[in-house]
């Protein structure tokens, strides 16, 4: 009572309204990532997604501007352990990490497709190419930058780097190949990439 009334409560953790709105959200990103998985984006629609999830429109569009961003947030969910780093590595194995795992991804599941697929609306659909910035692009690039960075803070790296640019050169890469199929995108290929790229980051 004394606690009241100075305005002082319990933290009772979430409210009953948050944990439903988080377990709508839940099922939502999982329908969406599950449909674009198995049918592209094609599949993956507005009246599709809510039926699976069994919500309404109406509902999806209370939390996401468009359907290309509740698409793409579904699909980085599940694809979220491409994110992960192996334990005590350096950062150049760390980087050829995360690029090995995001070629695993694209040639072992069917996410490749859908990349291809989503690249290719992006082109006429800025809804699309900005959910690819926003929810793909910038989530993954910011993990390789801090890791950049901290090679640069420790002398791993060459202190006159461009991260910006050295990002791309780490990812362009694999989207080179998955986008025009010129080559084999493969694990190996992902290594001897990255490897290829440290040597000239490495200080002289």
């Amino acid at each position: 009572m004394e606690q009241a009334r100075r305005g002082v409560t319990r933290d009772e953790g979430p409210r009953p309204r948050q944990l439903r709105t988080e377990q709508v959200r839940d099922k939502v990103l999982a329908a969406a990532g599950q449909l674009a998985l198995e049918g592209g984006l094609a599949a993956a629609t507005m009246e599709a997604i809510a039926a699976r999830a069994g919500v309404s429109k109406r509902t999806l569009y209370k939390y996401w501007p468009s359907r290309g961003a509740v698409v793409l947030e579904g699909f980085m969910r599940s694809a979220a352990s491409s994110w992960s780093l192996p334990e005590n590595a350096t950062v150049a194995e760390s980087l050829e990490a995360l690029v090995v795992a995001a070629v695993d991804l694209f040639t072992k599941t069917p996410a490749g497709p859908l990349m291809r697929s989503l690249v290719a609306d992006a082109q006429s659909q800025d809804e699309i190419a900005l959910a690819i910035r926003d929810q793909w692009l910038r989530p993954r690039r910011a993990v390789a930058a801090d890791l950049i960075r901290k090679a640069i803070g420790t002398g791993e790296f060459r202190a006159d780097l461009d991260v910006e640019v050295v990002l791309d050169l780490l990812f362009a890469p694999v989207y080179y190949r998955l986008l025009l199929g010129h080559e084999s995108l493969d694990s190996q290929f992902a290594v001897t990439s990255v490897r290829h790229l440290v040597a000239g980051l490495s200080p002289r």
